[in-house]
């Protein structure tokens, strides 16, 4: 379990137990599926960049294939791969592009299932520049040759803000230091994504600059995609294939009186944190530069879920701004154990192996990097709320003292899964239907809106 190798092990054991069977925090599917087995995989999900080479893409697919295995699953950013007509100088011969690869990975995802528990899961991620996107956008339509299709499989645009540094490609075009480009109006490109997501649900529109621009890891690195759910974005290159440790605090349990508890609140936190910071050591890793970068960083992603069921227990609706304020409030209660925690972790263990010139090491925190994208994006362009509630300054001056244990501490996953176990609806999305089926390759799970019955029941409008 996550408790092997620490000092006072059946402590922490009976900790980590106390924590997990009261519900108030859920481990990530992986960790519930492997703890205590042979092969320890209990990470949710990898990222990786694709290099331009038949010996890179068909590894890059293998590691894919290894990694789905064993329960993970796949951000994929194929940005490097050379498009449709391009030309290899080994052969004199011309490239088919990244469409028939990115079939061979939507098989592998099909063939690969996640230990047998679940469906293999992948996610390609392409920057709008790339010269096959509007083949790409069209990936999951249901028309059209199926060979350049990819149905099983999920896909993202990686989109910069200002879309495509125009000026600068439009002379290398037409100075000729371009051999092979096809000029399309942004207007037109995103007119055809909108299109295709309308129609298909994607690809999903992910933004490339905020990542980056906000990434405590910029110093050593840089974010190329995000994960398969897209709540994470970490630094990839050839050497480091990226790993998320995700849980989740189940918001509702603490929730008492009309209030957040929030001593109950921290000390789930502060035990959470521990417990992902020791996936990363207890960890089974199917390829080596996954451990190499986990290592590394040592990325961890503790999230939220249940957040439509708090604000039933607190007779608010979803769509008001006490719903705003409730999960400013909330939020900020859970980035601030959260980071306090780690930085209780560093000062015990030592802080990650790339900390130093990080934004953590910088004094810049998650609320202080909206301020530097405002400033790169253009303050018209920014609208959120950074009035603080808590004291930060004692969190700051533990950081500068200490340092972090984890490179990023903070991720709000779908939670599918372990939402379903402890009966609360997913991360922070509002109720899907009152009444619904789910099925996955467990069976179909009849799932039913219960604070609707309550009240009901209470209006004598609701019987056997």
């Amino acid at each position: 379990g996550l408790a092997v190798e620490e000092e006072n092990r059946e402590e922490r054991a009976i900790e980590f137990y106390k924590l997990l069977s009261s519900f108030d925090y859920m481990s990530s599917t992986p960790t519930l599926f492997n703890s205590g087995t042979k092969r320890p995989q209990l990470s949710s999900c990898y990222l990786t960049t694709v290099p331009d080479d038949l010996s890179g893409i068909y590894g890059a697919i293998r590691d894919n294939a290894l990694l789905s295995k064993w329960a993970g699953g796949l951000g994929n950013d194929w940005t490097n791969v050379r498009a449709l007509g391009s030309k290899i100088k080994g052969t004199n011969g011309k490239s088919q592009g990244i469409v028939p690869f990115l079939k061979v990975s939507n098989d592998t995802a099909v063939a690969v299932n996640q230990g047998g528990k679940r469906k293999g899961a992948f996610c390609a991620y392409l920057e709008c520049w790339h010269l096959d996107v509007e083949e790409f956008l069209e990936l999951r339509k249901n028309t059209g040759d199926d060979r350049r299709r990819t149905h099983d499989m999920n896909t993202a645009n990686w989109i910069p803000d200002l879309f495509m540094k125009r000026v600068e490609y439009e002379k290398l075009a037409a100075s000729g230091e371009i051999k092979l480009f096809k000029k399309i109006k942004a207007e037109d490109l995103w007119r055809k994504i909108l299109t295709m997501l309308f129609e298909t649900g994607h690809p999903w529109i992910t933004f490339k600059d905020p990542c980056n621009i906000r990434s405590p890891q910029g110093h050593v690195g840089t974010v190329h995609s995000s994960n398969l759910c897209t709540e994470i974005t970490l630094n990839t290159n050839k050497d480091e294939i990226a790993v998320c440790n995700l849980g989740s605090i189940n918001l509702p349990q603490h929730i008492q009186d009309g209030k957040i508890n929030v001593e109950q609140l921290k000390s789930s936190v502060k035990t959470a944190i521990r417990m992902l910071d020791n996936v990363i050591d207890i960890n089974y890793y199917p390829v080596p530069q996954a451990e190499n970068s986990n290592k590394k960083h040592r990325p961890i992603g503790l999230g939220m879920m249940g957040f439509q069921d708090a604000l039933y227990k607190l007779n608010i609706p979803y769509n008001s701004e006490d719903a705003v304020n409730f999960a400013d409030e909330s939020m900020e209660l859970i980035s601030y154990f959260a980071i306090q925690a780690s930085a209780e972790l560093a000062e015990e263990r030592g802080t990650y192996e790339s900390y130093a010139g990080s934004l953590w090491d910088q004094g810049i925190f998650p609320l202080d990097s909206i301020k530097i994208l405002a400033e790169e994006r253009g303050a018209d362009f920014i609208d959120q709320n950074t009035d603080a509630k808590l004291d930060w300054k004692k969190v700051r001056d533990q950081v500068k003292k200490h340092g972090m244990r984890n490179s990023n501490v903070m991720a709000i996953a779908p939670t599918a899964t372990i939402a379903n176990i402890t009966g609360v609806s997913p991360c922070i999305e509002p109720t899907y239907q009152n009444l619904y089926v789910k099925s996955n390759l467990s069976g179909e799970f009849t799932v039913i809106n219960p604070y609707l019955v309550e009240e009901l029941k209470k209006e004598q409008l609701w019987d056997d």
